[in-house]
């Protein structure tokens, strides 16, 4: 709404008279509330924030769907009912198979489910840099409105002075920026026009636009929003805006959902594997191989080590068992190979197993270790109290370290009798096809609190459970919040509307009282004339 300034026009003075002259327009004014605007940019943030939000969330819903009855929760009940049977009748090879399907299915819900969040977190982040070039556009726009309004303003007098609709349209840019990033204006002892974010960085000033950028990628993390020509960060995105909405999603809503799919596999892996890796399956194997040492004269357990697992090496050892063609163990009992954490590396263990008889252990260039029995021979591994095993992957049932990762490993998905249900007898080597020891410990596993990752204990049925709990409470959060922040938007909406608004029943009223005092002023002037040719009249 503008509104004109009327002022009372000099009169004509003629001798001792003073003849009106009317009024004069000396100025046309914009309705405005600098509190009620501020009010507004912040609304706008809020508003375009959880929408981005919300809008994000309920897209990846079909994702969460598949947690349900025909999903993740599902297969993992499908995966251990299957241990269930095998340990009903471990001799059976069919069995093998079903436990191994079942597998599979777990390892593909839960790379989908994966899968389908980074194709969508990265999808998010591109997104950052089209909104970007929104701001940057928008941050143009501004500064040119600056310009235009100073060579307006600055140093015109009178009505041709005021760029009202200039400012207008720069207090919308200005509005439309507010829905990507917060800002706010600052008063300036000049009067000149200052746009900042809500944490100080300054945005735009003296017609001058400072844009916005992408900083350098960090490894495991993705590239920060900065000002392009400082390289610092940009503060204050992070809590409102389609920016800050979109960086929320992208990291503390999917990035969280991926860690704790990731929590999931790799639970279920270790926990698992550390079971299997004990084991002996239907008959003693030839040969086994471990994942790659990345460094086989460093500890088993050094940091530096890629094995996903060789932190959760401890001090402790594993036993070999080695038998000839007719079935004998040699020694009975089998053979310690002891392991110091923080001192053992993968070329002891290597020297260890080459001097059990009947066993070679080799170390190839890339520092897989081989073991291998002797013509005719046999082996099994049993009592691992030291994690190596299912650290370095040596008999193991999974493959990988987290929901990327996961798969059965190689040896079962080529034969299922290699599954390991049960275990070798410590004290004879004897092993009972019908045995079933292993398999029900892995079944155990199901509601058993787990805490490979060093994740608060709970159990495999309590993760997957949380995770769609996590989801439902942040949608409908986000649903609440956007229905308030819409409600408070429409309610200032209004409020600006009823102080800056054209009201059309005002004007008219307006409009109605200068036809009045013109009806008055034309009737005095009608009667004036009637006066006057009256007494012309007498004259005459």
């Amino acid at each position: 709404r503008q509104t004109a300034s009327l002022t009372s026009a000099a009169p004509d003075n003629i001798g001792s008279f003073s003849f009106g002259r009317g009024v004069d327009l000396n100025s046309v004014t914009r309705t405005v509330d600098p509190m009620l605007n501020q009010a507004q940019l912040t609304n706008s943030s809020q508003l375009a924030y959880w929408k981005e939000v919300n809008s994000g969330l309920v897209n990846i819903e079909n994702i969460f769907g598949s947690l349900q009855s025909t999903g993740l929760s599902s297969a993992l009940d499908n995966f251990f009912q299957s241990w269930q049977q095998l340990a009903n009748n471990p001799q059976d090879g069919a069995q093998r198979v079903n436990v191994r399907a079942n597998a599979s299915m777990v390892v593909t819900n839960l790379s989908n489910m994966n899968q389908q969040m980074l194709n969508t977190q990265a999808t998010t982040n591109t997104r950052i840099d089209q909104v970007i070039g929104s701001a940057n556009s928008i941050l143009d726009n501004i500064a040119s409105l600056t310009i235009q309004i100073n060579r307006q303003e600055i140093g015109s007098q009178g009505v041709s002075g005021m760029a009202n609709d200039l400012r207008d349209q720069r207090d919308q840019a200005v509005r439309d920026l507010s829905a990507i990033i917060p800002v706010q204006e600052v008063s300036t002892r000049d009067g000149s026009f200052m746009l900042q974010t809500v944490n100080g960085d300054l945005l735009s000033q003296d017609g001058v636009a400072r844009h916005l950028a992408r900083g350098a990628a960090v490894a495991g993390s993705f590239a920060e929003v900065t000002i392009a020509e400082s390289g610092q960060p940009l503060s204050g995105a992070l809590t409102s805006g389609t920016i800050g909405g979109l960086i929320d999603l992208r990291d503390n809503k999917i990035g969280t959902y991926i860690q704790q799919l990731n929590s999931i596999a790799a639970n279920l892996i270790f926990s698992t594997n550390q079971i299997h890796a004990s084991g002996t399956g239907l008959t003693g194997v030839t040969t086994l191989s471990a994942e790659q040492a990345s460094n086989t004269i460093l500890p088993l357990n050094d940091p530096t080590q890629t094995a996903p697992f060789a932190s959760k090496i401890q001090s402790g050892s594993f036993q070999i068992h080695v038998y000839d063609a007719a079935g004998t163990a040699t020694p009975a009992g089998g053979t310690a190979i002891n392991i110091t954490a923080g001192v053992t590396n993968m070329n002891d263990i290597a020297s260890s197993l080459n001097a059990v008889t009947g066993i070679t252990a080799t170390i190839d260039g890339t520092g897989h270790l081989n073991i291998s029995a002797a013509a005719g021979s046999t082996f099994r591994l049993s009592d691992d109290s030291s994690n190596m095993l299912a650290a370095y992957e040596i008999n193991t049932f999974f493959h990988g370290a987290n929901a990327a990762s996961l798969s059965v490993s190689s040896t079962i998905q080529n034969n299922a009798s290699a599954m390991n249900a049960g275990r070798v007898d410590l004290a004879t080597s004897a092993s009972n096809i019908g045995d079933n020891t292993a398999a029900t410990a892995i079944l155990a596993l199901q509601n058993l609190q787990l805490s490979v990752d060093g994740t608060p204990s709970f159990s495999l049925h309590e993760r997957t459970a949380s995770l769609s709990t996590q989801y439902g409470t942040d949608v409908s959060i986000s649903a609440q919040q956007l229905n308030y922040r819409t409600a408070e938007s429409d309610s200032l909406t209004s409020q600006r509307q009823a102080i800056a608004g054209v009201n059309v029943d005002e004007e008219l009223i307006q409009m109605i009282k200068f036809q009045r005092a013109y009806e008055s002023s034309a009737k005095i002037i009608t009667t004036t004339n009637q006066m006057l040719d009256s007494l012309l009249g007498l004259i005459r």
